[in-house]
């Protein structure tokens, strides 16, 4: 299944069923009392239940495979002015990405810096320790709008610090990975995917990057809104590239990988959703939320 957020003053799921490629279900939903709400960043856990950020409202909700709303994680707030209120454990400012493995749900938060920038969840709703930015107390992420999480450990976008910073399933921290070209270059990473060891082919960038941590993970692929605008590579050792599918990209966004492995992205402002080969090609269009009628 591929899972698909998007608003139009609602939240909104559309559910896409891969094998048979067809849309098998969409709803939406609003705040309370009929106010505007949210979807962002979406996730599956091992029961196919759909955790959405709901930006607008600092929550993140739940669904069952069929829509039917679940329990809501993240307490209310009411975005007091500084970040002391709203940079709380428990607490849900601006939530853009979600990530489930296990029985853990990570949020990543905030358009600005924050200590509590990512935080976690017991899928029961219980509130566990946030992760700690470089592995520091004090440490803040900066307006983080990506994540991913698997066996191997937890990849976190860093926008405004321009790394991925990774860590093990326990929460402690592994390393930081910049993703930019090097000096006076700016990179704003808004969605990281580890992939599976393999030669790949890419296109190179202008210039080169910095090395990677030695303890960082095999080959990322980012999505950057920063000056390498689109789909990177980033080797655990040597110069960032380009995917060979960037120049065929518009704005990537969010990237997911599906049960077969295969690599998919949104691009075109969240609505479009196309597949990618092993050599990171584009291999087809795997979804226009156009044509089941986004925004009507």
């Amino acid at each position: 299944m591929l899972a698909v957020a998007s608003t139009d003053a609602r939240g909104r799921v559309y559910l896409f069923d891969l094998e048979d490629e067809r849309l098998a279900s969409s709803w939406t939903w609003s705040a309370d009392e009929g106010g505007a709400s949210d979807a962002s960043g979406v996730a599956f856990d091992r029961a196919y239940n759909i955790y959405v950020a709901d930006t607008r409202c600092d929550v993140v909700r739940s669904f069952s495979p069929f829509g039917l709303p679940g329990r809501v994680f993240g307490e209310p707030h009411d975005r007091e002015q500084g970040s002391t209120g709203r940079d709380a454990r428990g607490r849900l400012d601006r939530p853009h990405a979600v990530a489930v493995h296990d029985d853990v749900l990570l949020v990543a938060c905030g358009e600005r810096w924050l200590v509590r920038g990512v935080q976690r969840f017991a899928l029961g709703g219980t509130v566990l320790p946030p992760l700690r930015a470089f592995g520091d107390e004090a440490g803040r992420f900066g307006a983080p709008q990506g994540l991913w999480a698997d066996a191997a450990g937890i990849w976190v976008a860093d926008t405004q610090h321009g790394v991925v910073q990774r860590f093990r399933v326990d929460g402690s921290f592994v390393a930081a990975l910049a993703t930019s070209r090097g000096e006076g270059t700016t990179s704003r990473p808004l969605a990281v995917l580890p992939l599976v060891a393999r030669p790949l082919v890419a296109l190179p960038l202008q210039a080169p990057a910095k090395s990677a941590s030695p303890n960082a993970a095999a080959s990322l692929l980012v999505a950057d809104a920063g000056d390498a605008q689109g789909l990177v590579l980033v080797p655990p050792v040597g110069p960032l590239r380009f995917a060979p599918a960037n120049a065929e990209l518009v704005e990537p966004s969010a990237l997911a990988r599906d049960a077969r492995g295969r690599v998919h992205v949104l691009d075109r402002h969240g609505e479009r959703v196309v597949r990618l080969n092993e050599a990171l090609e584009i291999e087809r269009v795997v979804v226009d939320l156009l044509e089941v009628g986004f925004g009507s």
